[in-house]
């Protein structure tokens, strides 16, 4: 099986290769990236990566604002868990301003010490959460939360 597929490849004429090659070149150069992608509905919060630093544990954050509006203020408020399932430290968070309809990513110092050490990070509250020009919203309703870490995060 492997060799005939082998030979239809070799069989192929230059022109039809090249032309292929050239379509799967512009389809990836014309797909979004996720990086800019226009969020989902609501408030996405993943916890998208955790590293070991000489100065502790760095926590990456993707914050996806699909509310439709600014958010020029939103404090999370967190509690993190060791390997015995025991909360042993506590954090509040900043990560305002929130553009509409963009993803935002944020780094900060998760704890002093390794991440292994780091079992589960449970998202205790949004003490803070307001759209640009006022109004409060209640974010932490709509708030989907995800994480790409062996860490769990959840509410």
């Amino acid at each position: 099986m492997r060799f005939a597929a082998s030979l239809l490849l070799t069989r192929c004429p230059v022109p039809a290769v090249a032309a292929v090659t050239a379509l799967l070149a512009a389809f990836l150069w014309l797909a979004p990236d996720p990086a800019t992608a226009e969020p989902a509905a609501g408030l996405n919060l993943e916890l998208s990566k955790i590293k070991d630093r000489p100065q502790g544990c760095l926590a990456t954050l993707s914050i996806g604002n699909g509310l439709g509006q600014t958010l020029d203020r939103f404090r999370l408020d967190l509690i993190l868990f060791d390997g015995g399932n025991v909360p042993f430290d506590r954090l509040m968070i900043d990560l305002a301003p929130l553009p509409a309809n963009r993803t935002t990513i944020a780094a900060f110092p998760l704890h002093s010490g390794l991440c292994a050490k780091i079992s589960r990070i449970q998202l205790r509250d949004v003490p803070a959460c307001r759209a640009q020009g006022g109004g409060g919203h209640d974010c932490l309703a709509g708030l989907v939360i995800t994480t790409r870490t062996a860490v769990g995060f959840s509410r």
